[in-house]
């Protein structure tokens, strides 16, 4: 492919003169019959611009959007298969990803830990594109742009001048819970689940959903580390910390916000066993909404993260990627509150 510098050399000019003529600097004073030789060499050469060269990566990215059929998507858990059996969010999660690339005729493939750590497929040909849902480390993203560089993430955002991101907008997340615990009497909030974010090498990493309840709580002058009940976001560990919580305290805390369903399973499950009532001597919002918040006994109201809509701006994040846009977004989604009474409403203020 011809250069600047090799049209330079043809012409007997420099090769910002070149570039200012190509990019048509009307500014540039130069003799007509040198913009004319110049642009002669050029077309001559077969030179195309940066711009030029977007342009048809473009085209033939849509080419092969048309033609769908060619197009594999991988897509990448952070959890085992084990641990997405404890949490179905991100298993809810990844089937949708799944069926958006279904609605557009795309291919997909999962990708595996290997004995090593790296993410690796089981099937041969290239992939196009990656959805990367979770938290994953330096070496697993590593793992990743092995296969190809567009890697779009879900649920984090590791690098956002690389890569695209969908992310739930956790701050607005917290203030829906507190403002509803305020609105039904509560303003002492406690908090069960992961302070920090489980990662494979345990590097520490603080969950947001803590990190803006904990700022939030702090800004209100509320923030006691005593309503912190720190787990791992599964049940098992749920339930061993609220047992520990209750033996301490005797009672469970009456406002508390579980920031997983996942992790709501344990805490429900302590408390009953001890003979404490939801709502009532617990009251509880829940995070993620999946079926076990609406099938609870009683169901849980509950922060919804809207799974369609990151999953559908997952695959329209990898076609801005094929379609050669340079800066990449972080895209964060909204949420809502699903209320289904498992907060009582206190009359007396006991805060």
């Amino acid at each position: 492919m011809a250069t600047l510098k090799d049209i330079a050399l043809k012409a007997g000019v420099s090769q910002g003169t070149v570039s200012r003529i190509l990019n048509g600097d009307s500014t540039l004073n130069v003799a007509a019959e040198t913009r004319e030789k110049v642009t002669k060499i050029a077309v001559e050469l077969g030179y195309r611009s940066v711009s030029q060269r977007h342009k048809d990566t473009r085209v033939r990215n849509q080419e092969k959007i048309k033609n769908s059929k060619n197009i594999t998507v991988g897509i990448a858990q952070m959890f085992e298969m084990q641990q997405l059996q404890d949490d179905i969010y991100y298993m809810m999660l990844k089937n949708m990803v799944e069926a958006e690339c279904f609605s557009n005729g795309w291919n997909t493939v999962s990708l595996y830990r290997n004995s090593d750590g790296n993410f690796v497929k089981n099937s041969d040909g290239n992939l196009e594109g990656i959805v990367a849902i979770g938290r994953f480390t330096t070496e697993e993203i590593h793992s990743f742009e092995k296969y190809t560089s567009n890697i779009v993430f879900i649920d984090s955002s590791p690098d956002e001048m690389k890569y695209y991101s969908i992310v739930p907008n956790y701050h607005m997340a917290i203030r829906l819970v507190l403002n509803h615990f305020d609105e039904m009497g509560y303003e002492r909030v406690a908090y069960a689940g992961a302070v920090y974010t489980y990662n494979r090498v345990k590097m520490l990493t603080m969950d947001p959903r803590f990190y803006y309840y904990k700022n939030s709580m702090i800004n209100r002058n509320l923030f006691d580390e005593n309503l912190v009940i720190d787990c791992e976001m599964n049940s098992g560990s749920s339930y061993e910390a609220m047992e520990r919580y209750l033996e301490k305290n005797k009672k469970p805390p009456k406002a508390l916000f579980i920031s997983s369903d996942a992790t709501a399973a344990g805490i429900l499950k302590s408390i009953r066993e001890h003979g404490f009532l939801v709502p009532g001597d617990c009251n509880i919002v829940t995070y993620n909404n999946t079926t076990f918040s609406e099938s609870s006994t009683p169901p849980l109201d509950s922060i919804e993260v809207y799974l369609k809509e990151s999953a559908k701006e997952a695959t329209f994040a990898l076609e801005r990627f094929w379609n050669a846009e340079k800066l990449p977004r972080k895209i964060v989604i909204p949420c809502s509150l699903v209320i289904r009474g498992s907060i009582k409403k206190q009359e007396n203020n006991d805060k």
